[in-house]
């Protein structure tokens, strides 16, 4: 199942409600997810943090000026939309840090300003260098009007059940109102994508008149193994 025809589905039928950014919260999303599949015994594959906020046309023009200063730019248009790519040149690639600025040329649109942070693996030297540039990125080009995900990918190991690893998700993140949607397009890899809802973050959306902000997808490959991709309030990456 394609993760656009999933995201388009949600569009549908529910209604967003404010994704209110804390910049400090106290529970940090990222943080959580790799906590919860570390403590699994499953090994992290990619994760990825995706912060995003519309600003206006004049507002956007300060926030371009800032990241020059500061990052490797390169921009690219088309009839629609101009955009700004910015890369940091010291990218350890154990947390890469990039950003996007998206202008449509109509100006009845607003512009958008996007922060990415990603890597491949996880540990607690890693964990203090995100939390570093998660706080520095949000402090200097965010607001609380940002709208925050996080997504986690773990590697294939055939030892760990997806119920046991459900189960474990359920008890740490005390999950309430879970749906279960199956697969049934013919030879899909994906068994199921679970829905639920955790009152340990900020964010959510809301489905049918019920929060959720974490979703699971369980994923066969080829090896016939398992691989999870968690994430909230809603995953907007490939898996």
């Amino acid at each position: 199942m394609k993760k656009a025809g999933i995201i388009f589905i949600l569009i549908l039928c529910c209604t967003t409600k404010a994704l209110a950014y804390n910049a400090a919260p106290e529970n940090d999303e990222m943080v959580d997810l790799a906590a919860l599949a570390l403590e699994s015994a499953l090994t992290v594959d990619k994760w990825q943090v995706t912060i995003k906020e519309q600003i206006d046309h004049n507002g956007i023009q300060y926030k371009i000026k800032q990241l020059k200063n500061s990052y490797l730019v390169t921009t690219s248009e088309d009839e629609n939309v101009i955009k700004y790519s910015f890369s940091d040149a010291h990218n350890s690639g154990e947390v890469n840090e990039s950003y996007k600025v998206i202008i449509p040329k109509n100006k009845a649109y607003q512009a958008e300003i996007v922060g990415i942070l990603s890597g491949k693996v996880w540990n607690n030297s890693i964990s203090k260098i995100y939390q570093q540039k998660v706080n520095s990125m949000t402090e200097q080009f965010f607001t609380q009007s940002a709208k925050k995900f996080a997504c986690l990918t773990t590697e294939s190991n055939d030892t760990i059940s997806s119920d046991y690893f459900f189960n474990k998700v359920k008890q740490k993140l005390n999950l309430q109102h879970i749906s279960t949607q199956y697969d049934s397009i013919q030879n899909s890899m994906h068994e199921k994508i679970i829905y639920g809802y955790t009152s340990l973050w900020n964010q959510q959306i809301t489905i049918m008149d019920k929060p959720m902000n974490v979703q699971l997808a369980v994923r066969a490959d080829k090896n016939e193994s398992t691989k999870f991709t968690i994430g909230t309030p809603i995953l907007i990456t490939e898996y």
